[in-house]
């Protein structure tokens, strides 16, 4: 995997759009016209309606910040370490890397390439 296609595949803003805010849209589309059809009292569908959208501004705005931290570390990687991150980076299969560990693999390889430096140092 090289660092353009992480990049693109992984940490685009498009990729943030499609995969968190598009289908919370959804969601919170078809769960509104739910509560809108069986609800009865229009105060405790406001109320209802408030908490949905309260939480799923709250999920778009978590997973928009854990890209955007998960971004700056790819950048600071390709900044400090372009070369040892490039070839790190090159041994990661491309199916193996997943939304939920992207950030946790770039922490290892950061710490990969920290020791190294500092070993070379001593």
């Amino acid at each position: 995997m090289t660092p353009e296609l992480l990049e693109r595949d992984w940490l685009s803003l498009r990729y943030w759009a499609r995969h968190c805010i598009l289908p919370s849209a959804v969601i919170l589309c078809i769960l509104l016209i739910l509560l809108n059809l069986f609800s009865k009292s229009e105060i405790a569908l406001n109320h209802r309606a408030v908490i949905i959208g309260f939480f799923t501004i709250y999920y778009v705005l978590i997973r928009g910040g854990h890209i955007l931290m998960t971004r700056s570390l790819h950048k600071e990687l390709l900044r400090k370490y372009e070369d040892g991150y490039r070839h790190k980076l090159g041994y990661i299969p491309q199916g193996q890397i997943k939304r939920r560990n992207i950030g946790f693999t770039l922490a290892r390889i950061k710490n990969q390439l920290m020791i190294e430096e500092r070993q070379k140092r001593i």
